[in-house]
């Protein structure tokens, strides 16, 4: 199937956000870049003072 320009226009002009959103997680899921800021992020109370 060939896509115009119009026809991804009024595409994305009827999608909503959250409708968006939630394909793209389903879709694509965690980015790994996103997991290892989780795992090497620390807070003051994840830390341990000797």
């Amino acid at each position: 199937m060939n896509f115009t320009g119009l026809m991804v226009k009024e595409a994305l002009e009827t999608v909503r956000y959250l409708d968006l959103k939630a394909w793209s997680s389903q879709v694509f899921g965690q980015s790994t870049l996103s997991k290892r800021k989780i795992v090497f992020s620390t807070s003051i109370d994840d830390t341990v003072i000797v």
